[in-house]
Formats: C-alpha cells, structure tokens, sequence
C-alpha cells in the first residue's frame, strides 16, 4: 500500500512539472509572436500574441501592454478596460491612469476625463497631461481653471519637446508642440470672450513657437477678420482644441 501511495505522489509530481514546463514554454511562445509582430509592424498580431500571454499569466505588466496596443489602434474601449485594471491593481501607474483618461475623452466623457487627470497631474507634473486636463476642462466650461492649466505649460520648459495631437475644427490632426498648443488655448478662450485683440497676440505666440500650426493660423485669420469687422462674430468658426 505504502509504494502504492509513494508511486502515486512521484506520478503527480511529474505531472506537475511537465504542466509547469508547457505552461513556459508556451509563455516563450507567446513572447516570441509578439515580437516578431513588432518587427514586422503588426498592431493586430502583437494584440493577439499578448492575449496569448496573458491568458496564461495576467499580471499587470502584459496588460497595461496590451492597452498601450490597443490605444494605439484608436480602439479605445479595450485600451480603456485593460488600463483600469492595471491602475486599479497598481495604483503607482500613474501612466495607465493617464491613458485612461484619454480614452474617456475620446469615447467622449470629458467629466470622467478631467477626474482622473486631477489625480495624475499632481503626480506626474507632465504639460502633456496638464495641457489635457486644461482640454477637458474647456470642454466642461471650467474657464478659470482652464487657463490656470493652459498657463501651467507655457510655464515649463520641457514643454517645447513634448508633443500632442491638435484636432482642427474640420477633423485633420497634427501633431504639435504642446507649449504652442498651450497658447492656442489661451486664445481660443479669450476669442470665446469676444476679445479678440488679445486673442491674436495668443495665436501669433503660438506660431512663433510652431510656424506651420494650422489651427492656429485658422484662428489668427478668424481673429482678423473680427477686428476688421468690429465687434461681428468672426466669420471662420474658430478651431477649437480637441486633444
């Protein structure tokens, strides 16, 4: 009876080790596709090696990962989902944090957007992250704090080698530095405002700090033509900043 049970525990043991090399092996597979996706551009494939992984081992790492992919490919959703999970369970991410706000901002909750920034920003300091809490904040018509955010990039001179992604008002998007981007804002608020002489001055220092901004060049033309016009609406809606 005894080398029965001892036969027993020896034949589950090498299960187990087997079970354990598989499980690795399959990991190193895993990595492998995810990689080889990498080298050959592959959003789609690497998505697919990193659910793989992750099926077998769902740690934190893999799965912020797997969002950063899927925010890359606009699917905002997955992105969102996976980039909770991550802060929630390391609550130290404060990039995971970041991501998720944007993806709230562009499945269109500002609200949400600008809470969750409110926690990154201190921690972080980033003018990225502060210029996109300024962003939401417009949307949510917290002007004040708007421009309190919008001052606080131009104020960081690391602000210069950052850039951010400008939506115009006719849907094109270029990428930007976000000290300019900052300037358009303050314009854009005082254009808001109907004062569009220092509106100009904004949009004129935001070209100064990137020539070829087109939705900034939109705005200064729209500011003109209000001050050649008086106190009219300007005749170009003004581009708004999205992003």
């Amino acid at each position: 009876m005894m080398k029965k049970t001892i036969s027993f525990l020896i034949g589950i043991v090498c299960v187990t080790a087997v079970t354990a090399q598989d499980t690795e092996a399959m990991k190193k597979h895993y990595l492998k596709m995810y990689d080889n996706a990498l080298v050959y551009n592959d959003a789609r494939a690497a998505i697919n090696a990193l659910h793989g992984y992750v099926a077998i081992d769902s740690g934190a790492a893999y799965k912020d990962t797997l969002s950063m992919l899927y925010f890359s490919t606009k699917a905002y959703v997955s992105a969102l989902i996976l980039a909770e999970e991550v802060y929630k369970k390391v609550p130290a991410n404060t990039e995971a944090m970041a991501r998720a706000a944007e993806c709230y901002d562009e499945l269109g909750d500002p609200k949400t957007a600008v809470g969750l920034y409110e926690q990154v920003v201190p921690k972080t300091k980033n003018p990225y992250h502060i210029y996109k809490l300024g962003v939401g904040q417009y949307q949510l018509k917290r002007t004040l704090e708007c421009e309190v955010s919008a001052r606080a990039v131009l104020a960081d001179t690391t602000s210069k080698r950052i850039g951010v992604n400008f939506t115009s008002i006719d849907g094109s998007q270029q990428a930007v530095p976000v000290n300019a981007a900052a300037a358009n804002l303050l314009g854009v608020l005082k254009m808001d405002a109907k004062n569009y002489a220092g509106a100009k001055t904004d949009f004129q220092e935001a070209l100064k700090m990137y020539p070829d901004f087109a939705g900034a060049k939109q705005n200064l033309e729209a500011c003109e033509k209000a001050l050649k016009g008086g106190t009219k609406a300007p005749a170009k809606t003004p581009t708004k900043p999205k992003g």
